[in-house]
């Protein structure tokens, strides 16, 4: 006899992901977890929130490694929370459907443009909306004489890198043109885009049929040039002008389910996309915590046709370890709750072997 709780199928690589995306649904009754992944060491399978897990070695094996877990398990609800999962999902839902209930998630025609910074550049330019600083294709039949007008300094970028690696700073053409005299570059896989400098933007959305249910913003202080990593300090308010400005462009796509905008905003208050992450982010835990938009669980209600829960979005902020150990020395008393990490209390065994895997 099937038991009254509903079997979810989460599948991802980013045990970080898998954890954050754990602790938003912990209190949500009546599910059970289970994680498909092929990150071998993985802390998630620690969660006190997870019910099992299955490994897989390669991306290639999903088509038919999920139909399996999901008769395994008498999975009710599939829930890809990584890139590459919910494009293969993508490809395979017309299956899928027929096994389980499937989040939301974009075709793959429009996935794969939305996770190809320079295919969705093009895309763009075609719908006229040119949401992006300058950009100029490395195989542009052109590309010698608009290279002579192209502003610097510039970024040198992967089309489908994320996290901000494999970006190389130019800051003059000939920098640009020794580099690629000394390098074996990949020109369809590259292109040169216009340095923006000022605050990275997280512009965190849910959609159906390209319209915008649910949103958060945060942004984080302005970065050097040369640095591309991550920031831990982050301020979540609302902003209407870029909810209008990037409205147009989710449209086009006929975007699905949940994605992670990437922007910049310049001193001047103007703002430039960045990139499409087509996924869940590594902050979904402080967007709930500090933003007020629970993103897995207002995911796990539409997926199973259920009315969204009730929220009122509000402003916070969050601090990284090196800003709340400063704010502190300086005797201004930060809250725990601000600090990033205060949730991983929460599930500790997991945490605690993220870091083992990691050391060890």
């Amino acid at each position: 006899m099937k038991s009254n709780q509903r079997n979810v199928l989460l599948i991802a690589y980013d045990e970080h992901l898998v954890l954050s995306f754990l602790y938003c649904l912990r209190k949500e009754p009546g599910y059970r977890y289970f994680l498909l992944t092929h990150k071998a060491k993985s802390s998630a399978g620690w969660s006190r929130y997870l019910k099992d897990v299955h490994f897989y070695k390669e991306y290639s094996e999903l088509e038919k490694v999920i139909p399996e877990c999901l008769r395994k398990w008498d999975i009710d609800v599939l829930m890809p929370i990584g890139e590459k999962e919910s494009l293969e999902v993508s490809k395979n839902r017309p299956t899928l459907e027929k096994l389980c209930k499937v989040m939301p998630l974009t075709d793959p025609e429009h996935f794969a443009i939305a996770t190809n910074k320079k295919a969705l550049n093009q895309f763009l330019l075609k719908q006229e909306l040119p949401l992006m600083s300058a950009t100029l294709d490395l195989d542009a039949p052109n590309f010698e004489s608009r290279l002579e007008s192209f502003p610097f300094p510039a970024l040198l970028k992967s089309a489908q890198g994320a996290f901000g690696s494999g970006i190389v700073t130019m800051l003059t053409q000939a920098d640009l043109e020794a580099y690629l005299l000394k390098n074996e570059v990949d020109k369809q896989g590259f292109y040169l885009q216009e340095y923006v400098g000022g605050n990275d933007i997280n512009f965190n959305v849910i959609c159906k049929d390209g319209d915008i249910l649910h949103y958060s913003y945060q942004e984080s202080p302005p970065k050097q040039l040369g640095n591309y990593n991550k920031n831990d300090d982050l301020i979540f308010k609302d902003d209407p002008e870029v909810v209008k400005a990037m409205s147009p462009m989710l449209k086009a796509l006929n975007y699905q389910g949940v994605a992670c905008i990437d922007l910049r905003r310049n001193p001047a208050g103007k703002v430039y996309l960045l990139e499409i992450n087509a996924r869940f982010w590594g902050s979904m835990m402080a967007s709930m915590t500090k933003a007020g938009v629970n993103f897995p669980l207002l995911m796990l209600k539409l997926t199973v046709d259920e009315i969204a829960p009730s929220y009122q979005r509000k402003e916070g902020s969050q601090l990284s370890l090196q800003s709340f150990v400063k704010q502190f020395l300086r005797f201004k008393w930060p809250e725990l709750k601000q600090l990033k990490y205060w949730p991983y209390f929460n599930d500790p065994m997991a945490r605690i072997m993220k870091y083992w895997y990691q050391k060890f």
